[in-house]
């Protein structure tokens, strides 16, 4: 019975081998559920078994010149779809490496809006200071670019604490104003420009 059998598949896969899609579609439905089988113990995952499955019977179509008849067929449909995952696992690596590159290499969408609004905010601020009085520039400037506290202001400019308060107000209120009616949007980028 078992040397039937063999006779059988030896001429269903030497048809196949001819190019007898019918020989073909008759092995594909003896040993569908075979590699069905193999496939999902490769992916654990039912879709991904099919997906392999029909591209074995794919290769094995397009690679019907080298089925050796002497061998054994299931063992070769093994080895193609062993192939085929791990080929389909290279691939997958290959795209997350090139994908996490991508990642470190480019900045954000995001990170390049907040970088402009940024930029955008320093241009408007010097826009603004450069148009205050002398006195109240320099207070500005000496607070907010160089970091000096309100004494240390003070004992600088010869004026007092109390100046320097007032001034410095003067020049935030301005600032404020500035952005509350000419660029609403970026109002959140002058509070960090002025606190940071």
């Amino acid at each position: 019975m078992e040397q039937l059998e063999d006779f059988k598949n030896a001429k269903l896969l030497n048809a196949v081998k001819a190019g007898d899609s019918a020989a073909f579609n008759e092995i594909y439905h003896q040993y569908r559920k075979k590699i069905y089988g193999y496939a999902y113990h490769f992916s654990r995952n039912s879709e991904e078994a099919e997906e392999l499955t029909q591209d074995v019977f794919v290769r094995l179509w397009e690679n019907r010149s080298k089925i050796d008849i002497q061998k054994n067929f299931e063992a070769f449909l093994y080895t193609l779809i062993r192939n085929n995952f791990l080929s389909i696992l290279r691939k997958k690596a290959r795209e997350k490496a090139y994908s996490n590159e991508n990642l470190k290499c480019e900045p954000s969408f995001n990170t390049i809006e907040e970088e402009l609004n940024a930029k955008e905010t320093k241009q408007i601020v010097n826009k603004v200071i450069e148009s205050l009085s002398p006195q109240v520039k320099k207070i500005y400037l000496l607070s907010r670019n160089d970091h000096h506290t309100h004494e240390e202001i003070s004992q600088l400019m010869g004026i007092s604490k109390n100046t320097v308060n007032n001034h410095l107000k003067k020049s935030l209120g301005t600032l404020r104003k500035y952005f509350s009616t000419y660029s609403p949007e970026t109002i959140l980028s002058l509070a960090i420009v002025i606190f940071c």
